[in-house]
């Protein structure tokens, strides 16, 4: 249940980003050199968010594949 958690959180976090990129203007702009960069390194930041999102929220429990 806590990866549902993660995995919804994540989604909602990477729609913000999609909508906020889209409301600045990038995909008009993506074929100018400086709006390509400061793509990249949203959604880099993004991903790098996302991925402690996943790992702050669901924890330790999708990694626990056997009962010791």
């Amino acid at each position: 249940m806590a990866s549902l958690k993660a995995i919804i959180a994540m989604a909602i976090f990477s729609a913000v980003v999609f909508f906020g990129m889209n409301a600045v203007g990038l995909q008009d702009k993506h074929n100018e050199p400086l709006f390509a960069l400061a793509g990249a390194i949203v959604l880099l930041i993004a991903l790098v968010i996302n991925v402690t999102l996943y790992l702050k929220i669901a924890g330790e429990a999708p990694f626990k594949w056997f009962n010791d």
